[in-house]
């Protein structure tokens, strides 16, 4: 059975990182909450991974792979890995990270002007 382009977003992303939270996973990821919610639900009904909720604050809810999901994961995105090692080597470590930085830089200020619009025009 497949599974849809947000969950292997989502995969890969708690493969690289192996526990997030779902606004981490938004953030990171940049698809919509509500899909992010989804895939998550559909991920945890696989058994590839699971939800737990922080201790502080129960509403703020983390997100990890199972030993089947981890194992799922590798499958899929080693290769897509390997493709990102061979980038990296060819850029340069320096500059692939400064790469990641400006564009990390350039979705915070996007963003922050698309709410900054959205606050304007609900005035």
């Amino acid at each position: 059975m497949g599974i849809t382009q947000y969950e292997s977003l989502i995969l890969y992303e708690l493969f690289t990182h192996p526990r997030l939270s779902q606004k981490e996973l938004v953030y990171r990821s940049g698809i919509p909450k509500q899909s992010i919610s989804k895939g998550i639900h559909n991920l945890a009904e696989l058994g590839y991974l699971e939800i737990s909720s922080a201790d502080q604050d129960k509403r703020v809810k983390y997100c990890s792979l199972t030993e089947s999901g981890l194992a799922y994961a590798r499958e899929k995105e080693d290769e897509i890995l390997a493709i990102e090692k061979k980038v990296i080597d060819k850029l340069g470590f320096d500059r692939a990270a400064l790469a990641c930085q400006i564009l990390a830089e350039w979705s915070d200020l996007l963003s922050k002007e698309i709410a900054n619009l959205k606050e304007k025009k609900q005035k």
